[in-house]
């Protein structure tokens, strides 16, 4: 794979110089330097030579990426310890590699594109979607424990493997709601924007 890297002209390189050390300097304010940063942004995105992907196709890839990643830590937590021991090593091989294949994909896709920059509509979007995923995250928790642990009446135990697995697939699964949410929010906003 070819590294996509740029080295830019001297005009280019010498404002991108001015603009990292306005961001790295001290002495000015917050404010300055947050404005430097997005100018250093603008400048570094109008000169990167690659095509560019939409914040909303970058948030369906990564929202599948985050999904399979959720499946596989939460098949191997949940349903391996109810397979015997052969068939659960065979399923969890079969999922890694899945979750291998998908993020070499989402690496592969990232540096053959750059990234648009986000405006301050999908930055809010992107506020929003978090909140929401936040709030599905606790709703999935409780639904979750009342049934696993009420109504079926099963146990699980935390060991050490158990706390990863679990971690992971609720990291997962929250990077895979604030993803999805984010693309119901922009696309209601782009529809409200048309009108």
């Amino acid at each position: 794979m070819k590294n996509n890297t740029s080295v830019f002209d001297g005009k280019t390189q010498a404002k991108i110089n001015k603009l990292t050390k306005e961001y790295k300097d001290k002495s000015l304010s917050r404010q300055e330097r947050q404005e430097a940063f997005r100018e250093l942004a603008r400048v570094k995105y109008i000169a990167d030579p690659r095509p560019s992907i939409s914040v909303r196709k970058q948030a369906k890839l990564d929202a599948v990426v985050w999904f399979l990643d959720a499946l596989l830590f939460g098949c191997i937590t949940f349903a391996k310890r109810q397979m015997n021991e052969g068939l659960g090593t065979v399923f969890s091989i079969i999922l890694t590699a899945v979750m291998v294949i998908t993020v070499m994909y989402a690496i592969s896709v990232e540096r053959k594109y750059k990234k648009e920059l986000d405006d301050e509509l999908s930055l809010n979007s992107k506020k929003r979607a978090s909140e929401l995923a936040g709030l599905t995250m606790i709703i999935i928790a409780a639904v979750v424990g009342m049934l696993v642990f009420t109504m079926l009446e099963k146990t699980f135990t935390l060991n050490s493997d158990n706390w990863l697995g679990l971690f992971c697939t609720v990291v997962f699964l929250y990077s895979f709601f604030e993803k999805l949410f984010f693309l119901i929010v922009e696309g209601k906003d782009n529809a409200e924007e048309d009108e």
